[in-house]
């Protein structure tokens, strides 16, 4: 709530200029859109800050006293040049929005889908500047003085962020055709134990739940030693390519691969379970226009991209 320097609150004189349009307290009332006895304790509040009666109460009439004349009449066009001012100010930064966003994310995330947006996103708001300098998908290493959007894939502890979800990542299993014209295409998820894995740490066990069955769906850990293990999904992604194992990796990140034909998945009957993907923000307390608008534009981006 606005204040005054002397401790007066704007809504206590909004209050009072309401009154003196409106002629009577439930019309006043009304046009704030506020319960009569919430206007009785901001017009007492007010009465008590001057010291002095403004308002003449009976059980018909509401009347402003002199002072409360006065008071009204120079008061009333001073709020209304604030409440324009604010206005124009505020459709300003929504239409012209300007600032530094602080932005954290996994780096596969960012390189395969957020990155186009981003790009688009500061072609659209020349004026709006944008940091990446921590990319990481760990959930522990990230607060509001540090970032103002946060992008992780995962469940998400509680923090003070709101976590808004914005997708999903499902990974598939992959592997070049010269790898599996060499080692064969396994049929069944312990066929895997037989073969060379590569993971992207820390997702040293893979979950493949059969389609086959929705009703009692068999679920299989696989946790057998790994040939390679990176934490750059896009280092693993290119070993796959090189014929170096299979990898189970997001399915943005090999969408090219795949449609390129340098790598092929196997096992289309099992499936990893999805992990969604949160964009997180501040929750509480004032939000730049540039960050409302960047959050806005992300949560739109991804929703018409589904």
């Amino acid at each position: 709530m606005q204040r005054c320097k002397n401790g007066m609150k704007l809504d206590d004189l909004r209050t009072l200029i309401a009154i003196a349009q409106q002629g009577s307290f439930r019309a006043a009332a009304s046009a704030l859109d506020i319960p009569p006895a919430t206007l009785s304790r901001r017009l007492q509040r007010l009465e008590d800050t001057l010291g002095s009666q403004l308002v003449i109460r009976d059980s018909r009439n509401v009347s402003l006293t002199p002072l409360g004349q006065s008071y009204f009449e120079r008061c009333q066009p001073l709020i209304a040049e604030l409440e324009t001012t604010t206005t124009e100010l505020q459709d300003s930064s929504h239409s012209n929005p300007r600032g530094a966003l602080r932005v954290s994310a996994p780096v596969g995330l960012l390189t395969y889908q957020l990155m186009p947006l981003f790009n688009q996103f500061l072609a659209q708001y020349p004026e709006v500047t944008l940091s990446l300098n921590h990319l990481s998908n760990q959930h522990h290493d990230y607060s509001p003085e540090q970032y103002d959007v946060v992008f992780r894939v995962g469940q998400q502890p509680d923090s003070s962020f709101a976590a808004a979800k914005i997708g999903e990542s499902q990974r598939i299993l992959v592997a070049s055709p010269h790898y599996l014209a060499s080692h064969g295409t396994p049929e069944h998820p312990q066929d895997l134990n037989h073969h060379a894995r590569l993971a992207s740490v820390p997702e040293f066990e893979w979950a493949l739940t059969d389609k086959c069955c929705p009703t009692q769906p068999e679920t299989i850990w696989i946790n057998s030693p790994v040939r390679m293990a990176i934490a750059d999904l896009n280092s693993i992604k290119q070993a796959a390519i090189n014929g170096l194992g299979i990898a189970s990796l997001p399915n943005y990140v090999v969408a090219d691969a795949c449609q390129q034909g340098q790598l092929t998945t196997m096992m289309d009957n099992w499936y990893s379970p999805p992990r969604p993907i949160y964009m997180l923000y501040q929750r509480l307390g004032y939000v730049p226009a540039h960050i409302h608008c960047f959050t806005d534009f992300m949560r739109n981006a991804l929703a018409s991209a589904c």
